[in-house]
């Protein structure tokens, strides 16, 4: 069925965006505006005034978002070039940094498309002497827009217009500028030649328009017609040269600052991931430089016309086709306002006999209101004791630490205080909590929970785990409202190896959690560390970071026992309308005593524009306004048991 397959096959994300349909009256005058705003859009751009908004990401792996940097009166960006860098512009533009320390002024590097290796881009700082962030720009877009042409040509970019007012040399001139930018006096641009070395625009789009039936409708056909199409989850559809046209300053802007795809990851760094969501860097220049050139047209057939999509709500269905169990949960009236509590549902499945499971996925419902579900399997003997499971995590632990947690415990009980939980999981980060949310059967097969983005589990033939006869699950629901009443009817699919086919392994994992946050009020990067122990040799399959409203980046590495460390996974922009679980494309072998670590940041700022309250200190706490931070990890033991080589 043609389109009904992307090459790299996608996650079924979820936003809070709400499906619309638009007739051929709304069609034409969504088009005539568009091409007025298109027409004043590129002009704009091409003067070299008025650039735009733009997000790169650094060498260290952090995202700089220009809109974040409102706060700010100016950027300063020079381009960088491993071993050619213009040294006695790098010397003046240090010499400005300091000066301007003090006066919202903010100072970067930029490689402009030359180096994509982030280690050599940080090697070369170090031979200059310079610890300024290194811009990545990779697709030599964001360096194209500002109008450098020169490596020694620097820009000063206002943040709160996102216009440019000067382009030159790092001297006298840009200083009178950045003065000009501080006072408000004049923001005109300013541009002076200077004779430094060229830089080279290469790649898709560089010597040509991009034809939008050979170029532009293969990149959205594979990368974004899968979601914006006639009741898919994205607002609006892409399915024509039109609509196309239509959208394509939004389409501009979106690529520019890493808005879209959704779920973004640094895919230049740490391990490859088998549902990555990012453009190519060729990709963004077609879809970029097509904007820029008009979104012309061409050809007498539009790819994008008449595409077809599986008649299906489960992605699961792409691969084992529709489910052997649909496990309806009660409907469930969700108010208009108000903060909601948990709501624990009980589901008695109807199984009467054993049955392994090889995959399971969430179908929400009211995608708006619904902010996740923890699914808790419930064995037929019943659900173990949380408080068993908690001495025997305890118990688990080297006998000096465990009795020392002991003893604190019953101090505290004796004292007629409850014993200090958080406290006790801070210190002690390799206590099991997976063992603690999901028992200590090693065969016992999960369901699928559901976050934003993230709603399945899609096993590797071969691994499974048992629901036995007479199972049961526990689901806690968390709503949150939406300024209108409405009854959510959310289901479950389960998907079971054949009858008398029993998987040979398991899959087993890891959750790192903090209960200890405090984020200060304002706090623009507040960063915390959370530690998980991999206690036998596994192979790790995903990672999935989790915060809320005021996350803004994380990266995993792995701390192995001879103390090398490897980056595993960076996430430099945060979502959390986008919770994936980024699975590896091949397992990753990690050795016993391995550690990963998780290093993220919350904007607890006015910068953050989903941040429900700046004014406020943050702490823990289960409602998206309040916080966490935690790590969930998916791996297979090497060694499985029951005989297994």
């Amino acid at each position: 069925m043609e389109g009904n397959r992307p090459r790299r096959r996608r996650l079924k994300a979820v936003t809070y965006f709400k499906k619309f349909k638009r007739g051929k009256l709304v069609k034409k005058a969504l088009y005539s505006l568009t091409t007025t705003l298109l027409a004043s859009f590129t002009s704009a751009v091409f003067a070299g005034e008025r650039v735009g908004d733009f997000a790169l990401i650094d060498n260290q792996g952090t995202q700089h978002h220009m809109a974040w940097y409102d706060d700010q009166n100016a950027v300063v960006i020079l381009p960088q070039a491993v071993g050619a860098t213009d040294t006695s512009a790098l010397s003046a533009l240090e010499g400005l940094k300091d000066s301007y320390a003090e006066q919202g002024v903010v100072f970067f590097l930029m490689n402009p498309g030359m180096e994509t290796d982030r280690e050599a881009v940080s090697k070369d700082l170090m031979s200059v002497g310079t610890e300024l962030p290194v811009l990545m720009d990779d697709a030599q877009l964001v360096t194209e827009a500002l109008g450098i042409t020169r490596l020694d040509e620097a820009v000063v970019y206002n943040p709160k217009s996102f216009e440019l007012v000067y382009r030159g040399p790092v001297g006298a001139e840009l200083e009178s500028a950045l003065q000009r930018t501080l006072d408000g006096s004049d923001d005109s641009l300013v541009t002076i030649a200077t004779n430094g070395i060229e830089i080279k625009y290469t790649g898709a789009g560089a010597d040509r328009i991009p034809s939008y039936v050979a170029d532009v409708a293969p990149v959205i056909k594979e990368n974004c017609a899968t979601c914006h199409r006639e009741g898919g989850i994205a607002p609006f559809a892409m399915d024509s040269k039109l609509a196309l046209q239509g959208w394509s300053p939004m389409i501009r802007e979106v690529v520019m600052t890493k808005r879209m795809p959704p779920g973004q990851i640094d895919n230049k760094v740490s391990h490859k991931m088998k549902n990555e969501m990012n453009l190519t860097d060729a990709e963004m220049q077609t879809l970029v430089r097509w904007v820029n050139a008009g979104a012309p047209v061409d050809g007498d057939v539009d790819p994008l016309v008449g595409l077809q999509w599986p008649e299906t709500k489960w992605v699961v269905s792409e691969e084992l086709g529709e489910p052997d169990l649909i496990v309806k949960i009660p409907p469930q009236a969700v108010p208009a306002t108000g903060v909601l509590d948990y709501r624990d549902i009980p589901i008695d499945l109807g199984l009467t006999e054993d049955r392994w499971v090889r995959a399971s996925e969430v179908s929400p419902d009211k995608k708006e209101v619904l902010h996740h579900i923890i699914t808790t399997v419930i064995p037929p003997e019943g659900a173990a004791d949380p408080q068993t499971l908690f001495v025997n995590a305890i118990n688990s632990l080297p006998e000096e630490r465990a009795a020392a947690i002991r003893a604190e415990v019953f101090a505290a009980l004796a004292a007629g205080n409850p014993p200090p939980i958080d406290k006790i999981f801070q210190e002690n980060p390799d206590i099991d909590l997976g063992g603690l949310l999901g028992g200590s059967d090693p065969d016992m097969g999960q369901v699928a929970g559901y976050a934003p983005g993230n709603s399945y589990n899609l096993a590797e033939e071969g691994v499974g785990g048992l629901l036995k006869a007479g199972t049961s699950l526990n689901l806690q629901l968390h709503y949150t409202t939406s300024g209108k009443e409405v009854t959510d009817a959310t289901e479950i699919g389960i998907w079971f190896y054949p009858e008398g086919q029993v998987p040979e392994q398991r899959m087993g994992g890891g959750v790192g959690n903090s209960f200890s946050i405090s984020i200060p009020a304002g706090a623009k990067d507040h960063e915390m560390q959370l530690v998980t122990h991999v206690n036998e040799e596994a192979e790790l399959y995903s990672l999935m970071p989790h915060m809320h409203f005021r996350g803004k980046r994380m990266k995993f590495t792995a701390r192995y026992p001879d103390g090398s460390e490897e980056l595993l996974l960076s996430v430099p922009n945060y979502d959390f309308n986008w919770q994936l679980a980024h699975e590896l494309a091949e397992p990753y072998l990690v050795p016993a005593g391995t550690e990963i670590i998780a290093t993220g940041a919350f904007d607890n700022s006015t910068q953050n524009p989903a941040n429900p309250d700046p004014s406020i200190e943050i702490n823990w706490g289960e409602q998206s306004f309040e916080e966490m931070f935690m790590g969930f990890y998916s791996w297979k033991n090497t060694d499985q048991g029951g005989g297994d080589d």
